[in-house]
């Protein structure tokens, strides 16, 4: 099986080590900027999986592309980062990564409900603040409904990133597709995501 994962910010692949062996793993801003990522997914899959700003760059970037895959799964979706996480917030975290980045970032981790939180790379502040900037300012605009009869969307139930208004401006957008409800918080359980992508 054939699978793509597009993480989110500060996303690594310690967090879902048995995805990382068997599915190709990109991650944002410190693999990949989002202009690069119709490029990075082209080729076509069995499933393509997003997951926070990662399902936001498919949505903006790639929904051209999700017929190219036997299933598209978007986790914890957004319209608009600052839809569910304000963005003084936001400015709060740049402003932290010149003083402290390892905090933020695990700080950050923490309000995901990691469990085990993945070690800093010092090297990644200025991609990770560059994430940060592109969250304030990026916006999806759709004119009508997405309609991909392949797309699942998927919401936790304690998701503290994504809440769930913001959650449902992309459901409302995206016409007749699988929408799952599932317990947890923003980042979901590597069992529960293996799960997912087994169908």
């Amino acid at each position: 099986m054939k699978v793509v994962f597009v993480g989110g910010w500060a996303t690594s692949e310690q967090q879902y080590p048995q995805l990382a062996e068997s599915a190709r793993f990109l991650v944002p801003f410190t693999g990949f900027d989002s202009a690069e990522l119709p490029d990075l997914i082209a080729e076509g899959g069995d499933v393509l999986i997003g997951w926070s700003t990662g399902a936001h760059m498919l949505l903006k970037e790639c929904r051209h592309l999700f017929a190219r895959y036997g299933r598209v799964v978007l986790i914890a979706p957004f319209l608009s980062f600052t839809d569910s996480f304000p963005k003084r917030l936001v400015k709060g975290m740049i402003a932290g990564m010149e003083n402290d980045p390892a905090a933020v970032v695990r700080s950050f981790h923490e309000n995901c409900g990691e469990s085990d939180i993945p070690p800093y790379a010092p090297d990644d502040a200025a991609q990770l603040v560059a994430g940060l900037e592109y969250l304030v300012s990026s916006k999806i605009e759709i004119d009508g409904k997405i309609f991909s009869s392949n797309l699942t969307l998927v919401h936790a139930d304690g998701d503290r990133i994504v809440r769930r208004k913001a959650f449902d401006k992309v459901a409302a957008a995206a016409g007749d597709v699988q929408i799952m409800e599932i317990a947890g918080g923003h980042k979901i359980s590597e069992v529960e995501l293996m799960n997912i992508i087994k169908g």
